[in-house]
């Protein structure tokens, strides 16, 4: 079964369009869904901090990546005018032209070298998300700088929080075991399993709740409808904790890329 999934995936890479040159509306929708990652990384970044974050530049950072998604990214109609001369509030330039160059944050910092290409990838902190990002077979980073995971779009992989915890042993498996960090009553922190068969329908799972305060608690629940995931949904780590973490929260900036659709696995890299 294993061997089935990785040529399932093998197949779903090399008939991706990521594996030949892409037209200038598809290199602009290619570097939109990976903002859209990269904000869930950053969103979740904020949520579960380490000890040595600074919050502020987290939610910074989210604000950078809403301005630019608002002024590139969700209009309908990319014109020839704004393709190259898209500008922030602050009057920064965003790419002299969205289809090949590069893109930049409201901060000045670079986004990406030219979109649609193996290029790095860089958070509004200037840390690197990924070296390699046309590809599966490379590490992503937190925004603190932490490791992700080695291998993005892999099934045998582990993905780790951004304290180092573990997520998850086998990303890209339904049924497979999934974890939070957790304190302990002795002041460590532990790991409280997510669900022993995360993504089946009907099969328990622990509930991540926030209080108005901000502390965590958690409940049991059953998976339903949107918790039900194969393979292919799971390979988006970060969508996934959104989803259980925001599915029943308040809206917030979260909300904007909290779905688990799919969209990275699917996408025109």
């Amino acid at each position: 079964m294993n061997a089935v999934r990785a040529i399932a995936l093998a197949s779903l890479l090399v008939s991706s369009p990521s594996v030949m040159a892409l037209s200038g509306s598809a290199n602009v929708s290619s570097a939109c869904a990976t903002l859209e990652f990269m904000a869930k990384m950053v969103s979740l970044n904020a949520m579960l901090p380490d000890d040595y974050d600074d919050v502020g530049e987290m939610y910074a950072m989210e604000r950078q990546m809403a301005e630019m998604n608002a002024l590139v990214c969700q209009p309908v109609i990319l014109t020839a005018f704004t393709r190259g001369n898209s500008r922030y509030n602050n009057g920064r330039l965003v790419s002299n032209d969205l289809y090949y160059d590069a893109w930049y944050f409201p901060n000045g910092q670079m986004f990406m070298a030219a979109p649609g290409e193996d290029t790095l990838i860089y958070y509004p902190n200037g840390r690197v998300m990924a070296y390699y990002w046309m590809g599966g077979d490379q590490a992503l980073f937190w925004p603190n700088g932490y490791l992700a995971t080695e291998y993005f779009r892999s099934f045998d992989v582990p993905w780790y929080y951004p304290d180092g915890y573990i997520i998850t042993y086998e990303a890209g498996y339904a049924g497979a075991r999934w974890f939070y960090p957790f304190s302990r009553l002795d002041g460590g922190v532990g790991q409280e399993v997510i669900s022993s068969d995360w993504g089946l329908e009907d099969e328990d799972f622990t509930f991540l709740n926030f209080r108005f305060d901000g502390s965590l608690f958690t409940s049991r629940e059953r998976i339903r409808r949107k918790l039900i995931f194969d393979d292919i949904d799971l390979l988006d780590v970060p969508g996934v904790l959104l989803l259980v973490t925001r599915l029943y929260q308040a809206g917030d900036e979260v909300k904007q890329f909290a779905p688990a659709d799919i969209n990275i696995t699917g996408a025109p890299f």
